[in-house]
C-alpha cells in the first residue's frame, strides 16, 4: 500500500513538473530527476512532496508555450534548437502513447546524432530516469532534452587507432592536454571548447575495443571523481550511469553503433577538466574498514540524501549504490559518503 501511495505520488509530481521550463534559476531542472532517485531510495510521499514545494519556490520557472506543434515526419527539424524542447516533448509524448517508449527510443537514436553530453549528461540523465519510473512523459522530455539540445562531439572522420583500455585512453589525452584550462562558467561551455582544441582532437584515440567498454569508462570514471572531487567528474559518474539504464531499452546492435560517441562525449568531458592524470588504481583504493559496505551503511547513507535538498547529492548517492551492486567497489561508498558528508576516517 505505502509502495503504491509513493509511486502515485511521484508520478502525479511529474505530471506537475510538466509545467517546469527544461532550465531552472541558475540551473537545469533537476526536480525530476531528484524526485525519481528519492523514490528509489524509499523517500514517502511527503518528502517528495516537500521536495517538490522547495524547487518549485527555489528554481522553477514556468515552461514556455508551445509555438509550434511538431509531428513525427518533421522532429529531426527541432534537433540542436533550444526552442523546441516543448514541442518535441509533446510530440515525442504522444509517440510512445502509440508505439511504446523502447520503440520511439531506438528510432529516434537511429536518427539524430547521438549526444551524451547534452545538457551536461543531463538529458541522458533525465531519460534514465523517466525510464526508470515508467512515467511517459519523462521518457518523452529526457529524450527532447537529448535532441533539442544536441551537444554532438564531432571527431571527424579521420581513422583513429583504438585506445588499449579506457586508462590508457586517458593516459594519451592527459599526455596531449594535461593542465589546459577551458573558458566558460557551466560545463557545457567548457566541454565545448574542450571539443574544439585541436590538441584533444589529435589526440583523442578511438573507443577501445572491449565488450565491457561502459564498465571500465564506469570504473575510471569513479576512480576520477574521488581522486579529484571535480564537479563535472559527477556528472560523468551519473551520466555513464544513465547511459547503462538507456541502453538496457535499445538493441545491442543500436548500443554498439551509439558507444563510440559516448566515449567521445566521455573523453572531452574528461579533457575539459584539465585531463589531470589518474592515478595507479592501487593508489585510489580505500581501506574498506573506513566505512563497511554493508545494507545499513547505505540505508544511513540514504536517510542523509533523502533528508537533502541537494539534488546532486541525492542523486550521486542513488546512482554509486546502484553502481556498486554491479561492480563493487570501495570508490563508490567513499564517494557517495563525502558528497553527503560523511567524514570518512582515513588510517
Amino acid at each position: 500500500m505505502k509502495q503504491r501511495l509513493q509511486q502515485a505520488t511521484l508520478h502525479r509530481l511529474l505530471d506537475a513538473n510538466a509545467r517546469f521550463a527544461l532550465g531552472g534559476n541558475g540551473t537545469t531542472n533537476h526536480c525530476p530527476m531528484a524526485l525519481c532517485a528519492l523514490a528509489a531510495m524509499g523517500a514517502p510521499p511527503e518528502r517528495l512532496q516537500d521536495f517538490f514545494d522547495m524547487w518549485e519556490s527555489r528554481y522553477a520557472l514556468a515552461a514556455p508555450a508551445a509555438t509550434k506543434v511538431v509531428e513525427r515526419e518533421t522532429w529531426q527539424a527541432g534537433v540542436g534548437n533550444p526552442t523546441s524542447f516543448v514541442a518535441l516533448r509533446d510530440c515525442f509524448e504522444e509517440w510512445i502513447w502509440c508505439s511504446g517508449a523502447d520503440a520511439v527510443l531506438a528510432q529516434t537514436l537511429q536518427h539524430m546524432p547521438f549526444a551524451p553530453a547534452s545538457g551536461a549528461f543531463h538529458a541522458l540523465i533525465r531519460l534514465s530516469y523517466g525510464l526508470e519510473a515508467q512515467h511517459v512523459g519523462e521518457i518523452a522530455a529526457g529524450l527532447a532534452a537529448l535532441a533539442s539540445g544536441n551537444l554532438h562531439i564531432d571527431t571527424g572522420s579521420q581513422p583513429r587507432t583504438p585506445a588499449v583500455s579506457v586508462r590508457a585512453g586517458f593516459d594519451s589525452l592527459s599526455r596531449a592536454v594535461h593542465g589546459v584550462q577551458f573558458d566558460g562558467g557551466m560545463i557545457t561551455s567548457r566541454l565545448r571548447a574542450a571539443a574544439a582544441e585541436p590538441r584533444f582532437q589529435a589526440a583523442l584515440p578511438a573507443a577501445p575495443a572491449q565488450p565491457q567498454l561502459l564498465d571500465q569508462m564506469a570504473q575510471a570514471a569513479i576512480a576520477l571523481y574521488w581522486q579529484t572531487n571535480n564537479f563535472t567528474a559527477l556528472h560523468i559518474v551519473t551520466g555513464l550511469h544513465a547511459a547503462r539504464r538507456v541502453f538496457e531499452h535499445l538493441p545491442s546492435v543500436l548500443v554498439s553503433q551509439l558507444m563510440p560517441e559516448l566515449w567521445a562525449a566521455v573523453c572531452a568531458a574528461y579533457v575539459s577538466i584539465g585531463a589531470p592524470a589518474l592515478a595507479p588504481a592501487a593508489a585510489l583504493l580505500i581501506e574498506e574498514d573506513v566505512l563497511p559496505d554493508s545494507a545499513d551503511t547505505w540505508q544511513d547513507l540514504f536517510t542523509t540524501a533523502i533528508a537533502s535538498d541537494d539534488d546532486h547529492v541525492i542523486k550521486l548517492v542513488y546512482t554509486c549504490y546502484s553502481e556498486n551492486l554491479r561492480a563493487p567497489s570501495p570508490l563508490y561508498l567513499a564517494a557517495a559518503a563525502r558528497r553527503a558528508g560523511r567524514v570518512l576516517q582515513m588510517h
